[in-house]
């Protein structure tokens, strides 16, 4: 890799230039000088911080190509739990990136009068396809919709009173609409579509429907009061004899003995696996947008942190001595900042974004991977190996990245699950106490807000807890297996 920087360096840093320019001014749009301090900013990130992150990355393939790291990976793929948990987390994040494919309120596609339409990231009229309004449609809506202009037309056509249009449609075909596997969007309010108020239970959970029904008066209630002979032996229920009318239609209802009102329209039993939130927004959608946004920030923030803890820590090591002392106390001083305090004034300032907090959270995180860092390089530089490069000459830099850093990568493999779950858990904290990612944001800490405030609704505080106790059990098995693989103990480092 570091050859490859070298034989490429200028077009690479030209190329990097321009990219970072365009970040750094979408970043500071809102500013009328964004152009040139984005001009400003991407020059510095090229000249200073890329040569720096090249290096890096070149000391983590030679940490990762290393015989010492494969026999650690080859230990780590026997520990059975870990590394399935590892391979199970890995592909449940891949999949989220691919969210807006598998559930989403906007069709996939759409066919309508001979002609196709990709809607899935791309606003089309509800006119455009015969509906009323201006607005986005409900493809869902549209295609039963769809479904039953289908099927007039073809009745149409079999009983010879079939018009011009159903004449074109024999050239055209049928029009259909190609949802997503789960349709619904983790924005979008149900309260048009489902019968009782928010939050809505799962649509499995079939005693809970029956008492929100009860609560909204949608029962058709009989003519008249079932009688003795009745409840006791069509009902099977003697217990029911001596209560008062209201009771019993109260638990026939309960049971299932009533008929809803006409006009009421039942969902399907796997409509919405895990309700909805008090919006009415269903909870399974926001469920894994949160689980993407989570594991996102996490690993951000855990890669920011690691990247300046790792270059002050190595500096701190290497050169020792009164730079050393000076840089340790500015760290415990740094480290005594108060976080929350930090987040709630910037809240009260800003609204706060999803970079703002990762910015936020790196500002006050970096420290801990600084200390053990340090502690690699003061004991690395001491080593034969380092004499040897400093006698053929090497730079400092040569010797910080490519012969130091990759024998001293362990602490970082090592502390990075646990991170990643320490992340997790400080944006799920952020999101309850409301100084997190912005209404209406989907997120895990939001939902728990809903649960605590719904106490009679146990799904709306379940779901969010159950995932974040399984991921987290999960990254948790990660970071035991790479523990007990790469304990130290078990294999010589260089000397």
């Amino acid at each position: 890799m570091i050859e490859t920087w070298k034989k490429y360096e200028t077009i690479i840093k030209t190329v990097v230039l321009f990219i970072a320019w365009a970040a750094f001014y979408w970043l500071l749009q809102s500013y009328s000088t964004a152009a040139i301090v984005s001009l400003v900013l991407a020059a510095g990130f090229v000249v200073y911080i890329l040569p720096i992150l090249v290096a890096g990355a070149d000391s983590f393939r030679m940490f990762i190509t290393s015989p010492i790291f494969k026999r650690r990976w080859g230990k780590f793929k026997t520990l059975r739990r870990g590394y399935y948990a590892f391979l199970l987390i890995i592909t449940l994040f891949v999949v989220s990136l691919f969210a807006e494919f598998l559930i989403n309120s906007n069709a996939i596609m759409v066919k309508y009068k001979g002609e196709y339409h990709f809607t899935l990231f791309k606003f089309i009229s509800a006119r455009t396809f015969g509906m009323r309004g201006y607005g986005m449609p409900n493809y869902r809506m549209m295609k039963d919709m769809f479904q039953v202009r289908n099927t007039e037309r073809a009745e149409r056509v079999k009983a010879g009173t079939a018009n011009d249009e159903d004449r074109q449609y024999a050239q055209w075909g049928d029009d259909w609409v190609w949802l997503t596997l789960y349709p619904y969007s983790p924005l979008e309010s149900l309260l048009d579509e489902l019968p009782t108020r928010p939050p809505h239970p799962p649509t499995w959970l079939t005693g809970e429907w029956r008492k929100a029904y009860v609560e909204e008066s949608l029962y058709k209630l009989p003519e008249t009061l079932p009688s003795t002979e009745e409840i006791t032996e069509k009902f099977k229920r003697p217990e029911w004899v001596d209560l008062e009318p209201a009771q019993l239609y109260l638990k026939m209802a309960q049971a299932g003995m009533l008929e809803l009102k006409p006009e009421v329209k039942q969902p399907g039993t796997f409509q919405h696996i895990l309700g909805t939130d008090d919006r009415g927004r269903d909870v399974f959608a926001r469920m894994v947008y949160g689980f993407r946004t989570s594991l996102s920030f996490a690993l951000l923030v855990t890669f920011f942190c690691y990247l300046i803890g790792i270059t002050i820590g190595a500096l701190l090591g290497f050169y020792g001595g009164l730079f050393d002392i000076i840089m340790q106390r500015f760290v415990e001083i740094w480290s005594a900042m108060p976080f929350l305090y930090t987040v709630m004034i910037f809240a009260a300032i800003m609204i706060p974004n999803f970079w703002m907090l990762v910015l936020i959270l790196v500002i006050f995180k970096w420290m801990g991977m600084t200390y053990y860092i340090r502690a690699e390089f003061l004991r690395e530089k001491s080593r034969d190996y380092v004499s040897a490069a400093r006698a053929i000459g090497c730079t400092d830099a040569a010797i910080i990245f490519r012969h130091i850093l990759p024998n001293s990568l362990t602490p970082v493999i090592s502390f990075a699950p646990f991170a990643v779950v320490a992340d997790i858990g400080a944006l799920v904290s952020l999101d309850f106490l409301g100084f997190g990612l912005p209404a209406p944001t989907p997120s895990w800490g939001e939902l728990l807000g809903q649960g605590l405030g719904n106490l009679t609704k146990p799904w709306l505080i379940l779901s969010p807890m159950l995932a974040m106790f399984l991921t987290l059990l999960l990254v948790s098995f990660i970071g035991e297996a790479i523990r007990e693989a790469f304990d130290p103990k078990q294999y010589s480092r260089l000397r």
